[in-house]
């Protein structure tokens, strides 16, 4: 990598607009030395090759390079420690001489490390197709994270799901915007997708889109509301990985992620955050250990409307090796935040994966329709993460009904957990604390029995006068067995409806993905289960259930013999008489094929 240092004197601040406050905030206060460079990689916009050589300018002059790339493509401009910058900047890259259009950067704030990478376009490529639907959408859905074939040919690849959840046809305008510059770089149309039904993009099968790329994706529906659901996939055989999670419809300046990890037992969560919003964001991510005897830390990012941009905990300067860390994300405009977690470095024999949305908004009580501990005969255990959205310090309790209701349920503790701090209950330990004894396979006054469940999490407002503050809880649910992982997020919102935009059988053969569904009840007694298949956008079956409060049931789509093999569905799940909630499994044979998403509620 090619490295230019700038010597910037107090009187030229302004003009060249720099800016050097650490890109990590550690507490508690100390005296700290700046690191601040701007660094980045220079590629071609189609090919995705590095390209060597190109002129790299910083401020408004375009008569001398400050850096050149060096043959990979990479480059950095260093500030010295304790300048302070606070204009905005922007960088200009020129290769003409390699017959490349020139390409400007957006305005950015220097923070720290701060990233700008370059895809820099042939004279005469057109970079851009257009998006024309006129109107005002009915409803614009996020997708942050979206991939073709990132890290090679057995790579990332996420297809993703888009159903109609109003009661009139619709149609869908869907823009890409490459990670690298931010450029809108495909825009696809949808025609007259019917309501309930739902329509599935594999991005691998995008001509026009590049191998190996990372997008930001922007739905929006011209005639219905629409939800989105995204399946992201690598690997083969037994390296398979496999994870999945929600689009967002609607963000929010605070976004909570209760459980983020850096090497903590095989396992790095990257997370990647998308502005859902009109305006140029700048980003804060609040990083507080589980048990606090590391320092907070706070990293930052400029992200441009629609665009999205990722932090790798792994990575991120001040963080410490071997901690969990719940992490509150906030900016001036709405986002959305998808977490990856995984376990899949080289040479790991079975590598793992999972996805989760992060939380714009908490509750009591919050529902999680499927739980486990050494079940379905690969010891399969969730792990609940709950983290404290509100402003006062809370004592949750987690109750345990076994699944389909049978056997007597169980209730846990999990003492005071402080504003915006987390805890974990894993069931492995006795009352869910990993400093406490193994438990056995049996219950006790300690220890969950081995089995499946569902679970409420609740707990009461507190205060020593006056109005208490609203009890505002998230829960990430974390289901991992030896070679699979799969997540969701506990929902705090029980709906009469609810919409599950992709569900299969045999999906790819016998061994291929099947979905089977969890459905919780809130207060509902009997519901039903509608199934549209995708091909035709055509009921083809009604299915009835029975319910118990608080309890979750498992349907099988192998299990319904009017549901045809090798097919995919969108279901609506309708309470006849009380509120409900849903996931969705998706399995597969191989690896770490197993995936969970949560289902939508009736908007």
């Amino acid at each position: 990598m090619l490295r230019v240092l700038l010597s910037i004197r107090p009187a030229a601040l302004v003009a060249l607009g720099a800016l050097v406050i650490s890109c990590v905030l550690v507490a508690p206060a100390t005296a700290q030395t700046s690191n601040t460079y701007i660094y980045g990689t220079v590629t071609d916009a189609q090919t995705h090759a590095p390209l060597g050589n190109v002129c790299v300018i910083l401020g408004p002059s375009l008569v001398n390079c400050t850096t050149r790339t060096a043959a990979d493509g990479t480059y950095e401009v260093d500030f010295p420690p304790n300048n302070l910058i606070t204009a905005q900047q922007q960088l200009h890259f020129l290769a003409a001489s390699q017959g490349y259009q020139q390409y400007d950067s957006p305005q950015f704030q220097v923070i720290g490390a701060t990233r700008q990478d370059a895809a820099m376009w042939k004279v005469g490529a057109t970079p851009t197709l257009p998006c024309d639907l006129s109107g005002t959408p009915t409803q614009t859905v996020y997708l942050p994270n979206i991939t073709k074939t990132l890290g090679g040919a057995d790579g990332w690849d996420t297809p993703f799901i888009v159903q109609n959840v109003g009661a009139a046809a619709t149609n869908l305008e869907v823009s890409y915007y490459t990670f690298a510059t931010g450029a809108l770089v495909l825009c696809q149309k949808i025609q007259n997708l019917r309501p309930s039904a739902s329509f599935a993009d594999i991005p691998d099968k995008d001509t026009f889109l590049s191998d190996n790329s990372q997008f930001s994706v922007v739905v929006q529906s011209f005639g219905a509301n629409v939800v989105s659901v995204i399946n992201e996939q690598a690997g083969k055989g037994d390296l398979s990985e496999a994870m999945s999670y929600d689009g967002y419809s609607t963000g929010s300046s605070s976004v909570f992620l209760p459980n983020v990890t850096r090497r903590f037992f095989g396992y790095d969560t990257p997370f990647i955050i998308q502005n859902l919003g009109s305006s140029v964001a700048q980003v804060q991510a609040h990083f507080v250990s589980f048990d606090g005897s590391v320092p907070e830390v706070t990293s930052q990012r400029t992200i441009q409307p629609g665009r999205s941009q990722p932090i790798d905990p792994n990575w991120e300067p001040g963080l410490v090796d071997g901690h969990q860390y719940a992490v509150t994300v906030t900016g001036n405009d709405p986002l959305g935040v998808v977490i990856n977690s995984q376990a899949d470095a080289a040479g790991t024999a079975h590598p793992v994966a999972y996805s989760q949305d992060g939380l714009v908004s908490g509750g009591t009580p919050l529902y999680g329709a499927y739980a486990a501990k050494n079940a379905q005969g690969v010891g399969r255990v969730s792990t609940i993460v709950v983290q404290n959205m509100g402003t006062a310090t809370v004592d949750p309790t987690l109750a345990f009904t076994p699944l389909a209701g049978s056997g007597a349920g169980q209730s846990f503790d999990l003492g005071p957990i402080a504003p915006g701090a987390g805890r974990p209950f894993d069931p492995h330990y006795a009352n869910g604390d990993v400093k406490q004894a193994v438990c056995g396979s049996s219950a006790s006054t300690t220890c969950l029995a081995d089995g499946e469940f569902s679970f409420i999490l609740s707990a009461s407002p507190t205060s020593s006068g006056g109005t208490p503050p609203p009890v505002l809880l998230a829960a990430d649910v974390n289901v991992i067995s030896p070679t699979t992982a799969m997540g969701y997020t506990a929902t705090a919102t029980a709906s009469r409806r609810m919409y599950l935009p992709n569900v299969t059988r045999t999906l790819g053969g016998a061994s291929g993905w099947t979905t089977p569904i969890l459905v919780q009840s809130a207060t509902a007694t009997a519901g039903q289960l509608s199934f549209y298949r995708f091909t035709d956008q055509t009921l083809v079956l009604t299915q009835p259930i029975t319910l118990t409060p608080g309890g979750s049931i498992r349907i099988d789509p192998r299990d319904l013999a009017t549901l045809s093999d090798d097919t995919q569905y969108s279901v609506v799940v309708d309470g006849a008489d009380g509120t409900l909630s849903a996931i969705v499994t998706e399995l597969a044979s191989g690896g770490d094929n197993a995936m969970a998403y949560e289902g939508f509620p009736a908007q």
